[in-house]
């Protein structure tokens, strides 16, 4: 791996100022400063990756990544951020196998977690995202927002499976508006009464049609 170069090292910082500033398009230029002069440095090439998920220019993004992760191929938190990038490119299984990378190589990493189980969320796999959320809680129990991203995918869970179960009661009972409305609705706090009294309809109906002469 090659020495950061001094004037490299000047470009950097001038690059993270930018940064904190959100003047992202310039710090990229410094970045490009940085690396005319320190081609082979992997943290370089992380740095300006991560500068253009914040420009949202994601699939140069993951091109830099890509050169970060051939320099330095253990490196986890840039095989999380190129799932990241991919993930907004739409390219969810190839940002989920990142993800894994990252976390095969540190299973502590929270952001890695975060990405699979937000990744997972888009993918309607809620569970696995559940899941992914629950890890992070175990890691860092005062991490708020995993805690509120694993309540938000537990209501999409619960409300896609009655859904599931409207359409399935359809086949034996008139369904209420007031039930359909909870999906069209996404009134996630009646969940719960919605699934209750529709499993009381359909149980009602399969009663009544058992006993039919």
């Amino acid at each position: 791996m090659a020495t950061r170069e001094e004037g490299a090292g000047v470009w950097y910082h001038r690059g993270q100022a930018f940064c904190s500033t959100r003047n992202y398009n310039q710090a990229v230029v410094c970045y490009d400063k940085a690396l005319e002069l320190s081609p082979d440095d992997p943290v370089l090439w992380r740095r300006k990756g991560f500068t253009l998920i914040k420009a949202g220019r994601y699939d140069e993004a993951a091109a830099c990544f890509d050169r970060a992760l051939s320099l330095d191929p253990e490196d986890a938190t840039a095989w999380q951020r190129k799932g990241y990038a991919l993930a907004r490119l739409g390219e969810h299984n190839g940002a989920i196998a990142c993800c894994d990378r990252a976390l095969t190589l540190d299973p502590q990493h929270v952001l890695a977690w975060q990405s699979r189980g937000w990744v997972l969320g888009v993918m309607c796999r809620y569970d696995e995202a559940a899941d992914c959320y629950e890890a992070v809680l175990a890691i860092d129990p005062e991490r708020g927002s995993a805690a509120w991203h694993r309540d938000r995918i537990r209501e999409k869970r619960n409300l896609e499976a009655l859904a599931s179960e409207i359409r399935e009661a359809e086949r034996f009972v008139e369904v209420p508006a007031c039930i359909r409305d909870v999906v069209t609705e996404r009134d996630y706090g009646n969940i719960g009464l919605a699934r209750a009294v529709l499993r009381e309809l359909v149980g009602q109906a399969e009663t009544v049609a058992v006993h039919r002469p």
